[in-house]
């Protein structure tokens, strides 16, 4: 088995699945790929704020400050000041965004039922540890090698 092209193709098919269900409905009422992007961090990331998100995207503030402000003039993203300090804002997908992020998901509870009919407990843990190895990876340190 050649692990690089199953990788490879693993991540072709996600993203094509991405672009797909983003261009074959209005599920995303136009919404770029870079956008859909940035939701996909917000929607991982706990307590996400601009500068959480630059420093995971390694790029300015200002450039997350006007993608999000984009984001929050058309409906997909609210931002909801801190209890604790009123300067922080966090930001929260919207719930008409939220709801369309659910059904974007539903692919991925099909597939776990998939898995669960097809596969022992032992063997699906051992896959969510290959996971978790391939989501944890630093793809800037390749560039140390």
């Amino acid at each position: 088995m050649d692990l690089v092209k199953e990788i490879n193709d693993f991540y072709y098919h996600m993203a094509l699945y991405e672009l797909q269900v983003m261009n074959g409905n209005d599920y995303y009422n136009g919404l770029s790929y870079n956008s859909l992007l940035y939701i996909n961090v917000m929607e991982q990331m706990e307590e996400c704020t601009v500068s959480k998100m630059a420093d995971v995207l390694k790029i300015t503030k200002s450039a997350v400050t006007l993608k999000i402000n984009e984001l929050v003039k058309q409906g997909v993203v609210v931002k909801k000041q801190s209890e604790k300090d009123k300067r922080v804002y966090f930001l929260e997908l919207s719930p008409h965004m939220e709801q369309i992020v659910g059904v974007y998901d539903q692919v991925f509870y099909k597939i776990e039922r998939e898995l669960k009919e097809k596969y022992p407990q032992e063997q699906l843990e051992m896959f969510g540890d290959v996971l978790k190895t391939i989501s944890g990876y630093q793809w800037r340190d390749m560039q140390d090698d």
